[in-house]
């Protein structure tokens, strides 16, 4: 049975909220033709507890975990397995620890375990029990972010921070720009930590991380080369959703991600985007709101944004002219990133072809 490791799963209670959850997964283990069946016990962003049959071979690492999604589709991830043991019950438990996701896979999780798990803004201020945990590095201009850019595309990241992390330890790593420069979130583990002095900041004890990436590296590699050759655009107005263009589904999912940041973090830097807010955001943020919460979910969205464009029962009395090119331009971005149902016939009534 595997032991390595054993620090790790205890690390992850300490710094991720795990979700008592029983729910069938498939595990597919090199060697064996046939998936095994398992139930977790828990879940959580870095793992996940499972309730085996049988004794997992001595000699397995890694393996992929595919947890149900909906309609047929799936949560896939690279899983390491930590250690396994006889349950009094009968049968064995297994730790696993998520290595790779897909970000496609990773945006699903977060949506799973968000469900499962509400937030709740006292323990997640404190760091306690939050579902994971957050890095967000503010980047002020194009040459900037390239650099950092230039760094992810090696598969790694450093950078020097206030706090003292775990390594190990799994996070959300938020490079953040100014309006006209595209966010980027990405799934990333903690490789090295050292205590570090930086002139002027005597008065602090920092640290610098040294972080890689739990994304498969040739999803890094066409994510960075795309923001790379779309950094040029930035100086056109509509620069905002131009890099989307012809962009793969998962870039787009990372991009709606930021979206969803706390309300904190947005009202920290409302003050300062008051005068370039879009329509949307300044006249119906209830829209936005609800646009965002079926983001990425072809049947949700369009659910949400017909009840928006046709009910008569919660709009207000007009649409502005602006506000309606914006809500055709989100549907246009949405449409092209994750396709468009069947019974969809026109623009702005139910959607567009």
């Amino acid at each position: 049975m595997t032991q390595s490791e054993p620090g790790s799963m205890a690390m992850e209670r300490r710094t991720q909220a795990r979700i008592d959850l029983r729910i069938p997964v498939e595990l597919t283990i090199p060697g064996q033709n046939a998936p095994v069946r398992a139930v977790t016990r828990d879940l959580s962003w870095g793992g996940a507890l499972l309730h085996l049959a049988d004794c997992p071979p001595n000699d397995v690492d890694i393996l992929v975990l595919s947890l149900p999604w909906r309609r047929g589709k799936s949560i896939r991830a690279r899983a390491r397995l930590l250690r396994a043991r006889p349950h009094d019950e009968g049968g064995y438990l297994a730790a696993v620890r998520f290595i790779s996701l897909s970000p496609r896979s990773q945006s699903r999780l977060e949506r799973l375990l968000r469900m499962l798990y509400p937030s709740d803004p006292t323990t997640e201020a404190s760091g306690r029990n939050a579902l994971f945990r957050e890095l967000e590095v503010t980047v002020c201009d194009t040459e900037e972010l390239r650099q950092k850019l230039l760094q992810i595309l090696e598969g790694h990241y450093t950078v020097t921070v206030f706090e003292a992390y775990q390594v190990g330890q799994s996070i959300s790593l938020s490079i953040t720009g100014t309006f006209d420069l595209p966010s980027i979130r990405l799934r990333a583990r903690v490789s090295k930590v050292r205590k570090s002095e930086v002139k002027g900041f005597d008065w602090a004890e920092l640290y610098t991380l040294s972080l890689e990436f739990e994304h498969p590296s040739n999803t890094i590699r066409t994510f960075v080369d795309l923001v790379l050759n779309r950094l040029s655009d930035t100086e056109d107005e509509s620069s905002v959703f131009s890099y989307l263009e012809g962009a793969p589904d998962w870039l787009r999912s990372v991009a709606a991600a930021t979206a969803r940041s706390s309300a904190s973090a947005q009202s920290t830097e409302a003050a300062g985007r008051d005068e370039i807010r879009s329509c949307l955001e300044s006249e119906f943020p209830d829209a936005i709101a609800r646009l965002v919460a079926g983001w990425g979910h072809v049947a949700d969205f369009e659910m949400v944004f017909s009840s928006l464009v046709l009910s008569r029962n919660d709009l207000p009395d007009a649409w502005s002219r602006e506000a309606w090119e914006e809500l055709e331009m989100l549907q246009s971005v949405h449409d092209c990133a994750y396709g468009v149902s069947t019974h969809r016939l026109s623009l702005l009534k139910g959607g567009r072809l």
